[in-house]
């Protein structure tokens, strides 16, 4: 590195100190990645520091694939100009090696698919004969986390020529076109091939509940990592093997009551064998009822900051179990219980004035609440008064307020002593979630109709008593008691989804090649 003297007339050496191998690296990881390639083309010295940390997390694997031949954008995702390159792979390697993080991902957030970073269906076939015929060398020797976000079953099976003996963080979530037999195939060659060593496993599909052939292997798949840290698989059976790492912080995972299992028995083996847990997260389905005494084991789970039970059916805590709940759990810093119900009922469920029941029996740290309340009978404000005072969401799920004016301006009242200021309750209608998603998730959230955006607007945006004269004199229907939608346009015509008979352009208007210096 070259910088001008006061004079401008003779550069001059950076100064030494810049050499100092930890000094430099403090100084490089403020840098963004055109400045990091800027760097590493200065000195001997700093190019080994700077593409360390240019290609220590890759976002793509368009830089790996580029690495050994021009690549551009095919019918079916990324490909190689002219089949599998015999390309340098001597250069190769020095440059994979450097590789600590990957991400894949052909489906945003919200599971939209685009396919900008998609590769074509016949490049992990040729990584994989590469790894085989160079006597089972890693194609990213020293990857230690994998983010996969995939739409299709070919891209599932992608994952796994960029595993490798280091693995420790693994994250697999799918979308839409992925179907259960290709869950079942890739968890049973997970099983033969992650090392015992990985700290957190992920595996989140979409939507539905995976085969019970994927349940059968995710067991097996899950005994042997004896360091596990964090384990999500919201849509798999919790089983014993689950629980065997003591050191588990993070649990996400299903319960059937439907299937025979003790819950109780369960959750009190949970807890015996996970002291350290922080995050829990259960997704109940079935039929059957349960109450307070199914969870109670959780009681000695004394570490947990956040606890979610998802539970589409009446599960709710008297008074003196939310006591006992928030004299157990002084570290709480989220709480859901049950708030996204299939069958709505406005007399069921907690009376809203139990959350001075909340406020009084759980600590300062609550800053996420998420309740199923029944509104028939709001309170006054409390005397004494009593308050949440740091919490920062307050998420009443699919429970319903009607639109008369009086019971909405009484629920601002009492809502407005027990909340701090701008903070106000978000609901949703039950066709908007997705229980994939926890109810924070801001993407999890829907329309729960005029009266709750309203009393929303009072609170959170100090709007006046007037935007109360918007409430329509009669409830509004929510959206599955509509009619059924015409989908032909009306009159019988068929609606043209083409854009008017014009083919729309999904590549974004662009052909240009992708290049990768």
């Amino acid at each position: 590195m070259i910088e001008s003297t006061h004079s401008g007339l003779e550069p001059r050496a950076a100064h030494r100190v810049l050499f100092i191998i930890e000094v430099l690296m403090q100084v490089l990881r403020n840098l963004g990645k055109p400045e990091l390639a800027a760097a590493a083309l200065t000195c001997r010295t700093w190019t080994d520091v700077a593409l360390d940390m240019l290609w220590e997390e890759l976002e793509s694997v368009c830089p790996i694939m580029a690495l050994l031949g021009p690549i551009s954008k095919h019918e079916n995702g990324w490909d190689w100009d002219s089949g599998f390159p015999s390309g340098d792979w001597t250069r190769f390697s020095s440059y994979v090696k450097r590789v600590r993080s990957l991400s894949y991902c052909s489906a945003d957030e919200n599971g939209g698919i685009f396919f900008s970073g998609q590769m074509s269906s016949g490049v992990p076939a040729r990584w994989l004969h590469y790894v085989a015929s160079h006597s089972g060398q890693y194609l990213l020797p020293q990857i230690r986390k994998i983010d996969w976000n995939c739409c299709e079953d070919n891209e599932l099976e992608m994952i796994l020529p960029f595993l490798s003996s280091k693995i420790k963080d693994i994250r697999i979530r799918t979308w839409w076109d992925v179907s259960p037999t290709a869950m079942d195939r890739i968890l049973k060659a997970l099983r033969g091939v992650l090392p015992s060593g990985v700290r957190v496993f992920h595996f989140i599909p979409h939507g539905f509940r995976p085969t019970e052939g994927a349940s059968e292997h995710m067991g097996p798949l899950i005994e042997p990592l004896n360091e596990l840290q964090d384990l999500r698989v919201p849509y798999h059976l919790m089983v014993p093997a689950m629980f065997k790492p003591s050191q588990l912080r993070a649990l996400e995972g299903g319960c059937d009551l439907e299937s025979g299992i003790n819950a109780n028995a369960l959750l009190s083996q949970l807890a015996d064998t996970c002291p350290l847990l922080e995050d829990l997260r259960i997704m109940f389905w079935g039929g059957s009822n349960i109450d307070f005494t199914v969870i109670r084991p959780l009681i000695r789970c004394s570490k947990l900051r956040s606890l979610d039970m998802e539970y589409e059916r009446a599960f709710d805590p008297s008074p003196a179990e939310i006591s006992e709940m928030g004299r157990a759990w002084r570290e709480l810093e989220a709480l859901h219980i049950a708030s996204r119900r299939l069958y709505n009922d406005p007399a069921l469920g907690m009376p809203v004035g139990l959350l001075v029941a909340f406020a009084e029996s759980f600590g300062p740290k609550l800053r996420k609440l998420g309740l199923y309340v029944n509104t028939h009978d709001i309170p006054a404000p409390p005397d004494p008064p009593v308050s949440f005072p740091n919490l920062e969401v307050l998420y009443f799920g699919t429970s319903e307020l009607d639109s008369d004016k009086a019971k909405v301006a009484k629920a601002s009242l009492f809502l407005s002593e027990l909340l701090p200021k701008k903070v106000g309750p978000t609901t949703s209608h039950r066709w908007s979630w997705e229980t994939e998603q926890s109810v924070f998730d801001p993407g999890s959230r829907g329309w729960g109709g005029d009266s709750w955006n309203v009393l929303w607007r009072m609170l959170s945006q100090g709007e006046t008593a007037d935007i109360l004269a918007e409430l329509d004199p009669v409830p509004q229907a929510l959206p599955g008691d509509l009619e059924e939608i015409d989908w032909t346009g009306g009159g019988g015509e068929e609606i043209d989804w083409t854009g008017g008979g014009e083919e729309f352009d999904w590549t974004g208007g662009g052909d240009e090649e992708f290049v990768v210096d």
